[in-house]
C-alpha cells in the first residue's frame, strides 16, 4: 500500500495557510484534460466559479500562474506541465490505497505475521498451503521459535499472533491466549537407552547429562524446580538449545537426555525416539493461539488462526485438558 498520498496530502494541508486536498488536484487535472474551465466544471458536476477557486487556491500555494485564461478555454502553464505527473501520481495511490483497504477489509489480500511454535511448523504449513489456495494474493511472514522469543516478536509488534506454548501468558494481562490444548511433558532419549519405556526415578538420573532449551522457557524452569524440590540439585545440562532439530541429532545414538512435550512424540522427527516417564514430574504445556490484549486482528489473520486451530486438532491427537 502506498502513502505517498496521505503523507504529501498532510504535508502540505496547513503550508502558508492555504487548504490543499485531493479534490483540487483532480479538479486541476480535468481542467487540463478539458483546456477548458466550463466543459471541466460539467465533467466534474460543480459549478464554474467553484472550480475557478479550487483552481486558484492551487496557485495561491505554489505561488505560479498554473493556466492561461484565453477567449475559449485556458492553456496550461510550464507548471501546470511541471505539476501533472506528481498530480497523478497523488490520484493514483490514493485510489489505489482504497483499493487495496477494501481488499484488506473483505479478506481477499494483504499480509498474514505470525509465530509458530517449533513444534507446529507442520500444522502451520498445512494452513498456509490451505488459505493460499483460497487467497491467492495473501502474503505471509512467519517466526518460527519456542515461546519465549515469540513473545518477544509480540510485544515487538513485529507478528500479529502466535501459536505455541502459552503456560507464562495464560496468567498475564498483556496477553490474550485461546487455549488450545493441553498435554504433559515426557523424557526422550536414543530409542536403545536404558530408560526407553519406563518410569524413571530422579535420583537415578543424578549421573545423566541433559540437552535442554533456555532457561527461559517454562519446561526448563519446571524441569529444574523439580530436580531442586526432589534432590537438591538441578539436573546436569550439557548443552542448552533452542533448536529441536539440534537436540534431535544430538540425542541420536548418545545417553543424553532430553524433555519434549507428550504430542510432539507422535510428530516427524520426534517417532523414532525413546521416551520416558520422570517420576514426580507433573509439568504440563499449555498450547494456545497468543495475541497482545486488545489487539484487533486483520480479517485474514482471523481467519488463519481459524485455520491453524482447525489443522491442529486434525494432526495431533494430544490428552484433553
Amino acid at each position: 500500500m502506498s502513502y505517498t498520498a496521505f503523507a504529501y496530502t498532510a504535508r502540505i494541508a496547513f503550508s502558508g495557510g492555504t487548504m490543499i486536498n485531493l479534490r483540487q488536484y483532480s479538479h486541476f487535472i480535468a481542467v487540463l484534460e478539458s483546456a477548458s474551465l466550463l466543459e471541466a466544471s460539467r465533467k466534474l458536476n460543480i459549478s464554474q466559479p467553484a472550480l475557478s477557486k479550487s483552481i486558484g487556491a492551487l496557485e495561491t500555494y505554489y505561488d505560479v500562474a498554473l493556466f492561461r485564461r484565453l477567449p475559449r478555454g485556458v492553456r496550461p502553464t510550464a507548471f501546470a506541465l511541471t505539476l501533472e505527473p506528481h498530480a497523478r501520481r497523488l490520484l493514483h495511490d490514493e485510489a489505489e490505497s482504497r483499493a487495496e483497504m477494501a481488499a484488506v477489509a473483505a479478506g481477499s489480500s494483504g499480509t498474514v505475521a505470525i509465530g509458530v511454535g517449533a513444534a507446529f511448523v507442520q500444522v502451520a504449513s498445512d494452513a498456509i498451503r490451505n488459505l493460499d489456495r483460497e487467497v491467492p494474493n495473501v502474503q505471509f511472514k512467519v517466526i518460527t521459535d519456542h515461546a519465549h522469543n515469540l513473545r518477544q516478536a509480540l510485544l515487538a509488534n513485529r507478528i500479529e499472533f502466535y501459536l505455541g506454548m502459552a503456560n507464562n501468558e495464560m496468567s498475564d494481562p498483556a496477553f490474550d491466549v485461546e487455549l488450545l490444548f493441553a498435554d504433559a511433558f515426557v523424557g526422550i532419549c536414543a530409542p536403545q537407552h536404558p530408560f526407553s519405556g519406563k518410569i524413571v526415578p530422579p535420583e537415578k538420573c543424578l549421573d545423566s547429562e541433559w540437552i535442554v532449551p533456555d532457561l527461559e522457557e517454562p519446561g526448563r524452569a519446571a524441569l529444574d524446580a523439580h530436580f531442586l524440590s526432589s534432590l537438591g540439585r538441578k539436573p546436569q545440562v550439557k548443552i542448552t538449545t533452542n533448536a529441536d532439530q539440534l537436540i534431535r541429532q544430538l540425542l541420536s545414538g548418545t545417553r543424553y537426555l532430553s524433555i519434549a512435550p507428550q504430542s510432539s512424540m507422535t510428530m516427524p522427527g520426534f517417532q523414532d525416539f525413546g521416551h520416558f516417564r520422570l517420576q514426580g514430574f507433573a509439568f504440563r504445556r499449555e498450547v494456545g493461539i497468543v495475541r497482545r490484549t486488545g489487539h484487533v486482528s486483520t480479517p485474514l489473520g482471523r481467519r488463519f488462526s481459524k485455520m491453524l486451530s482447525t489443522e491442529l486438532q486434525a494432526q495431533a491427537e494430544p490428552s484433553p485438558r
